[in-house]
């Protein structure tokens, strides 16, 4: 075994690297007079979507609640089919995919059992602990838009649009705030994604030791006992772990115990659950019984359906941006076409600078670092695209599945903008972004969200 002190599998940590964080530290000087102010807002928007979204109406929240509820009073785990909710949730069961069951403890355990500790804790009912896990999922947002901030100073430590503009996309996309306002395990699984991507960025720029090796490992089972599908990001991780052995002294010894470390330890501490769920449902990771809840799984399509179908694409793009709690809360279609306008200009932007890179009329300008941490972040976009491709061969497409890669969206979001924008207006462009980002976001609130949840629909079932 390589000793941590060992210098193998370690890129040079000269001149340039000091150097590099010196500038971001310099970076930080100028930009906490906005990031603090930033996640202060979000933290504000956050916890008025805490307040009127209406209790348990974010999807899945009434199983996930009661699956912490379940473990914090010392039942275990349960198998789908053989555990019904309780009878408080009865009044909230038209937010339930398969009512009576609770089709949630198909899930690996670890942020439902990281919750249940603190239903222990909180006084008052059902809805004091509601709330108080909503909490939580608003501090995972609050770090998720941390992460998107350091995450774009890594790789772009010079350019201000993006240092601000990604974090800015996280903290305001309209469903991410949602998701960061309910009892779901998504949020941890996001939050969790973040840091891998971030982590193996730093390990792709200052080399990857043994230990930097251990902690993304360490990272990866976490997400792995949360989410199944977090296992998409393996191959992440085994890319960050090549990229710095590529710059390093190659050793293939030192290649070899790297991988085992960030990728193959993470699999072998999943085995239990994937055994589990085969001696229970006939799958590791349990989705033919997932496919089989009625009025769900009948909406399982083909990879090809999917793609070629006329709806598809503008079905998954809307619930990206909108639809909250089951689709129960859509936009309107002039919103979406204000949505489809900006992002258009976004991806034309990104065609333009390849075509332009391709001919040889402007190069990127990106250095080595670069060019090897927006590959990770694109791989990371697409394989997430697959997961939402994947989930609709279970059930039906669900947007929320490419949200681990949300920091990396609005990254190419960015860059795409970035590429119309001569570089002395690029700064300028800010206030634009957040004025923007902004209204859209009061514009979801009054004419949608506060509609929805404050008049005739109702929110508990009689």
């Amino acid at each position: 075994m390589i000793p941590t002190e060992s210098p193998n599998f370690v890129l040079p940590r000269g001149i340039r690297v000091a150097a590099s964080r010196d500038r971001h530290w310099t970076v930080w000087d100028i930009d906490r007079s906005w990031l603090a102010p930033l996640l202060v807002l979000f933290l504000l928007k956050q916890l008025f979507l805490v307040v009127i979204v209406g209790p348990f109406a974010g999807h899945d929240e009434v199983d996930h609640f009661w699956y912490a509820d379940r473990l914090a009073r010392g039942h275990g785990l349960g198998v789908v089919g053989s555990v019904d909710l309780p009878a408080q949730a009865a009044p909230y069961r038209r937010y339930v995919a398969d009512y009576p069951t609770n089709a949630e403890v198909i899930q690996p355990p670890l942020y439902h059992a990281l919750a249940a500790p603190l239903l222990w804790l909180v006084p008052g009912g059902v809805l004091a602990d509601l709330y108080a896990l909503r909490l939580v999922a608003v501090g995972l947002g609050a770090v998720v838009v941390w992460l998107a901030y350091l995450t774009a100073r890594l790789l772009f430590p010079t350019e201000p649009l993006l240092r601000a503009g990604v974090p800015l996309f996280v903290a305001f996309q309209p469903q991410f705030s949602f998701e960061a306002a309910i009892v779901n395990h998504d949020i941890l699984v996001i939050a969790l994604a973040s840091v891998v991507l971030y982590l193996g960025l730093l390990g792709v720029r200052d080399g990857i030791r043994p230990r930097d090796a251990t902690h993304l490992g360490l990272v990866v089972a976490a997400g792995l006992w949360t989410k199944t599908s977090f296992g998409l990001l393996l191959p992440i991780v085994a890319g960050a772990v090549l990229f710095a052995w590529w710059d390093g002294p190659r050793g293939a010894r030192a290649l070899g115990l790297a991988l085992i470390r960030a990728v193959g330890v993470p699999a072998v501490l999943m085995l239990p659950w994937f055994a589990r769920s085969y001696w229970h449902y006939g799958d590791p990771t349990g989705a033919g019984r997932l496919a089989a809840i009625p009025g769900f799984g009948e909406q399982a399509q083909s990879y090809g359906e999917m793609l070629t179908a006329p709806g598809f694409w503008r079905q998954i793009l809307e619930d990206f941006w909108g639809n909250y709690g089951w689709r129960q809360v859509p936009f309107d279609p002039e919103t979406f076409r204000a949505i489809w306008l900006t992002w258009g200009v976004a991806v034309a932007g990104l065609l333009v600078a390849a075509a332009r890179a391709a001919v040889g009329w402007r190069r990127p300008g990106l250095t080595p670092f670069q060019r090897r941490g927006l590959l990770l972040v694109v791989m990371k976009v697409l394989l997430m695209a697959f997961g939402v491709l994947y989930v609709g061969t279970i059930q039906f497409t669900q947007a929320r599945f490419a949200f681990p890669a949300m920091i990396g969206i609005g990254m190419i979001s960015l860059l795409g903008l970035k590429g119309w924008l001569p570089a002395r207006a690029r700064a300028g462009a800010l206030p634009l972004l957040l004025a923007a980002l902004m209204g859209l976001n009061v514009l979801v609130t009054l004419r949608f969200l506060l509609p929805f949840y404050t008049g005739a629909a109702g929110i508990i079932d009689p």
